[in-house]
């Protein structure tokens, strides 16, 4: 299967590429890698690098948008489901889940909030306290997140979504409720 683009050679050679920039990404900063040294890491020539991508920035927007695509929710899956395969989806990505949460290296974040922003067109519209709410929700729940991806991960992504989903409800403060005059 000789030119066919997505053959196993060309996505063995993609996959090549990602790894080399996801290695140096732990000790890089993005503008800083230089196609040279991806090229020297996987083991490949200029040429071929230029044959994936147009540049390093171009090369982790893929891995980004790979990432994004594979977790994608079904028409008909569950809210809470859905939590729990993006959870999985950093799990069974622990590289890429440090790139992201810990060092910051990456816009996945921001191109994951603005997916489920966008929602799609079954979206309702949501008034100014809920537009408050989602945000603090969001935020919550994305500090969670880096805090479970720099302790190692010890709970696994159904754990961690039940304790998201407690925290979120206030399971634990609820009788603080009644205490509160607003």
């Amino acid at each position: 299967m000789v030119g066919i683009k997505n053959n196993r050679r060309a996505q063995y050679t993609r996959q090549v590429i990602q790894d080399a920039v996801l290695s140096l990404l732990e000790n890089k900063a993005i503008g800083d890698i230089k196609v040279t040294e991806v090229c020297k890491l996987a083991d490949i020539n200029r040429t071929t690098f230029y044959r994936y991508y147009d540049d390093v920035f171009k090369c982790v927007e893929s891995i980004e948008t790979e990432f994004i695509e594979s977790m994608e929710p079904s028409e008909n899956m569950k809210p809470v489901e859905a939590f729990e395969k993006l959870l999985s989806a950093f799990y069974n990505q622990k590289r890429l889940s440090n790139l992201v949460f810990v060092e910051g290296k990456t816009k996945l974040i921001d191109r994951i909030q603005q997916t489920i922003e966008n929602g799609g067109a079954g979206k309702p519209q949501i008034n100014e306290y809920d537009k408050y709410q989602e945000v603090y929700m969001m935020s919550g729940m994305l500090a969670i997140m880096k805090k479970w991806v720099k302790e190692g991960m010890p709970e696994t992504p159904k754990e961690l979504s039940k304790v998201i989903i407690q925290i979120t409800f206030a399971d634990n403060i609820q009788s603080l409720r009644d205490q509160i005059d607003c």
